[in-house]
């Protein structure tokens, strides 16, 4: 039969020596017979302090093969003892070192103060004669030295509270004894305080067994005694027998601090939006953001045919969540879904009682957002819009097979498909806009109330209610989404003006020839025009002011200058409290931080340096080219939108 294997424990501080049994892989004993402890305990050099009981029992059992069920103290120290006047503890203490390893990964040796626990409403410290200082003396036989050469005086620190008689000290809370130290000549002042046992974290969602080893002579607390101190706590929901129980073991066998989460409370179940389900197939919508971070540049799919009475989709309600509990028992409640509210225009009606949406006659679908849907007719114009056809006006949808010839308009209240391109033309939808392939020339126009898709925007302009996708790439041009705005990650942006109150993503921007761009993300397109505008009349006045007064004179005042200057002044004034990052009909105790902070710039190619980088009311000019980046805001303590600064980081989610 294999005999047991041993290990001889001998702590840092030389105050104790254990004998423990030990795994095959940890032993470095392996002892035939008692006699061969003894003469292991003389080569270590093992002189004070043997407990020759304690030897006599580990010797009958290794004689006897049996593996130790625990420890066994076989010698202890004498530990030094602390000169004190006045108050003095009523509680045990020893002082055991322990190797931790710090940040750097470096190993070294701290020491901790082992006390007995004590209870809630227990003395902890009382009057008792002065005690003066003694060396101690470790199992070697070596003299250890007092850690505190001054007289220490004991005052009342964190959870400890006089006694009304003034001469003891009672624990308020359960937990472990500590002093915090003031030195002072040749005394020490020690703040007596208690470390809790039980933890609550501050959101009261768990709680925290911190338990550390016994000083010599007692014991870890049972499992009974920890249930007890919860009740003191008041912890009354999600406690953890299993835990409690594993955290006692693993620092009994350890014999090192451990602090284990041994109650937790619930978290609420938030409710879910409402949401519209579609019943029929409607594709993806270009430009959604998928769950891995690229964007879907899939095609709309234009024109569902839709028959009278036909149901198109279904209102599906908001739902309330499950209220959640925390350690105290008392209920937390959820955040509700939020409601959504459904646009239906021409031939689509909601049933408010079943939140069904059916088509009132044969039509199209629109979808402007993603709870807007109209019906309509649809027209195709199986040829360019010039001189042979005229301007469209029209309330259906438009197929136009060609393209949109210089100076002609289309005007629709449903989504426009363009197979050719908006040549110098204008093109105004209260749906969604497709243009095939691009918008050329500098008084080519696209406003949508939905979305803009276009292959590429040469000079021209676009203006979108919702998402702008360009797919191939955009020069001397202005993109303003009051959505996000996405360009296919192959896009190139030259010269260009990229605005959206969204996020924006793109490709590579600017080079080494062409002007810089403009990239802003979560501002208003309307709010940045406002901005340029006072921009510019501000320096216009300034130089009016200049020139009369170059004219008339410094000091010279005339009713022409006081009513420039008293007009200057005003626009100086609105310039100053304009905020980018909120539309006008917001509220005004919103700046739009918030959502600042949540919209970013990515870019997958190079942006190169000068490109004038925005986001909400900050700004930046690119010092440097960089590539595959995204730039977002760095939140600051200031609540102020304007002193935030835009940090550029790698772009993680392209490879």
């Amino acid at each position: 039969m294999a005999r047991a294997l041993y290990s001889l424990h001998i702590p840092a501080d030389h105050l104790s020596a254990r004998l423990q049994g030990a795994p095959a892989a940890d032993a470095d004993l392996r002892l035939a017979s008692g006699e061969q402890l003894h003469r292991l305990l003389l080569r270590q050099g093992i002189v004070h302090g043997l407990d020759e009981a304690a030897i006599a029992r580990a010797q009958e059992q290794i004689d006897a093969g049996e593996a130790l069920t625990e420890p066994i103290i076989l010698a202890a120290g004498t530990p030094p003892v602390i000169g004190r006047k006045g108050l003095q503890p009523l509680f045990p203490s020893a002082r055991l070192l322990v190797m931790a390893t710090d940040e750097s990964g470096q190993s070294r040796p701290i020491e901790l103060l082992l006390t007995p626990l004590v209870r809630k409403g227990e003395t902890v410290a009382g009057p008792g004669p002065p005690v003066a200082s003694q060396t101690g003396r470790n199992i070697f036989g070596q003299e250890v030295s007092c850690p505190f050469p001054a007289e220490q005086v004991i005052e009342p620190g964190e959870h400890v509270t006089m006694h009304a008689d003034g001469q003891h000290l009672i624990a308020t809370v359960s937990g472990y004894p500590r002093y915090v130290s003031t030195p002072s000549h040749r005394l020490e002042r020690l703040r007596l305080g208690i470390d809790r046992l039980i933890k609550i974290t501050p959101d009261r969602m768990q709680a925290v067994l911190y338990l550390i080893p016994p000083p010599p002579g007692h014991a870890l607390p049972d499992r009974d005694t920890i249930v007890q101190v919860l009740d003191e706590e008041q912890v009354v929901f999600g406690r953890l027998p299993q835990a409690i129980d594993h955290c006692l073991e693993r620092c009994g066998a350890d014999q090192r601090p451990r602090h284990d989460v041994v109650a937790l409370g619930a978290l609420p179940v938030n409710g879910k939006d409402a949401w519209l389900r579609f019943a029929m197939e409607v594709g993806s919508l270009p430009g959604k953001i998928m769950g891995n971070g690229e964007i879907d540049f899939r095609e709309r799919n234009m024109f569902i045919g839709v028959t009278k009475n036909q149901l198109i989709a279904q209102k599906i309600p908001a739902t309330d969540g499950i209220a959640g509990r925390d350690l105290y028992g008392t209920a937390i409640a959820p955040a509700p879904g939020k409601d959504i509210v459904i646009r239906t225009m021409d031939d689509a009606a909601l049933d408010e009682a079943t939140g069904e949406i059916r088509a009132l006659r044969n039509g199209v679908l629109s979808m402007v957002t993603d709870n807007s849907v109209r019906v309509c007719s649809h027209h195709v114009v199986a040829q360019d819009v010039d001189f042979e056809t005229g301007n469209i006006v029209s309330r259906d949808a438009v197929d136009i097979r060609g393209s949109i010839r210089p100076k002609f308009k289309v005007s629709v209240l449903g989504d426009v498909l363009v197979g050719g391109d908006v040549d110098k033309a204008m093109v105004r939808s209260d749906g969604n806009v497709v243009i095939k392939g691009g918008v050329i020339g500098k008084f080519a126009t696209v406003q949508a109330h939905g979305d803009i898709d276009v292959a590429f925007v040469i000079q021209g302009r676009t203006k979108s209610g919702g998402k702008t996708v360009l797919r191939r790439h955009g020069s001397y041009c202005r993109l303003h989404a009051s959505g996000d705005l996405h360009c296919s990650p192959s896009a190139l942006i030259i010269a260009s003006q990229l605005v959206a109150y969204g996020s924006v993503t793109t490709g590579a921007v600017g080079s080494d020839i062409a002007p810089p761009s403009l990239l802003a993300a979560a501002v208003v397109p309307d709010q940045l025009h406002r901005y340029f505008e006072l921009r510019r009349t501000i320096e216009e006045q300034t130089q009016a002011i200049e020139r009369l007064r170059h004219r008339k004179g410094s000091r010279a005042a005339g009713e022409e200058l006081e009513e420039l200057l008293e007009t200057h002044e005003a626009n100086r004034r609105q310039f100053a409290r304009l905020n980018l990052a909120v539309p006008k009909e917001r509220e005004a105790d919103d700046n739009g931080l918030a959502h600042a902070l949540a919209c970013t710039i990515v870019a997958t190619g190079k942006v190169f340096a000068g490109t004038e980088i925005r986001i909400g009311n900050s700004r930046m000019t690119l010092p440097m080219t960089v590539g595959n980046v995204c730039f977002r805001l760095q939140q600051q303590v200031s609540g102020e939108a304007g002193t935030h600064a835009i940090l550029i980081i790698p772009n993680k989610r392209q490879k």
